[in-house]
């Protein structure tokens, strides 16, 4: 390899390391808000400019959309069929991709939390399940363009980070 090879090839891999941390530094700056769920006795913190586009009429979550219109963040809760929460968790990630035609790359589930990801269409899915008291659980579901994963990997974390069963909950 010349020289010049491979200083083009050090020039290359530095810009991508200098692209990788900006991202990475924007969505740490990401400012977040407490929103909570009264029904279901579940907590998380939304990125703050995300705003509610909708909301269920009977009280099981919300649906919030980025200020530019490109990702979409879905929060709930549910009552599990039959107390099974790995059933549930099975489910849900069998409808998206079966269903909804998910390409789904990564999945784990537990007793007690369900995660799984994917794509379609340029576009990728994270979903986050928790178990929570008395046969209920929370999900979120953010859906946002692929081109912007490096963005959205520290949004995702937080969002698993947080979400979490309401004060005086223990599964």
């Amino acid at each position: 390899m010349t020289r010049r090879k491979r200083r083009a090839g050090v020039t290359l891999w530095a810009a991508g390391l200098v692209a990788a941390h900006l991202a990475a530094s924007a969505a740490m700056a990401v400012e977040w808000r407490h929103h909570a769920n009264a029904r279901f006795g579940y907590e998380i913190e939304v990125p703050a400019d995300f705003l509610i586009a909708s909301s269920a009429d009977n009280g099981d979550g919300d649906t919030f959309e980025s200020a530019d219109k490109t990702a979409e963040l879905r929060v709930w809760g549910t009552s599990v069929a039959e107390g099974d929460f790995r059933a549930e968790a099975d489910d849900r990630r069998n409808t998206a991709a079966f269903v909804d035609g998910w390409q789904i790359s990564y999945e784990k589930t537990t007793d007690r939390w369900t995660s799984y990801s994917g794509t379609k269409d340029g576009r990728v899915i994270y979903v986050r399940g928790i178990a929570l008291c008395d046969g209920e659980a929370a999900f979120f579901q953010l859906v946002y363009p692929q081109a912007q994963l490096a963005v959205y990997d520290a949004v995702v974390s937080h969002l698993v980070d947080t979400l979490k069963p309401a004060d005086g909950c223990e599964p």
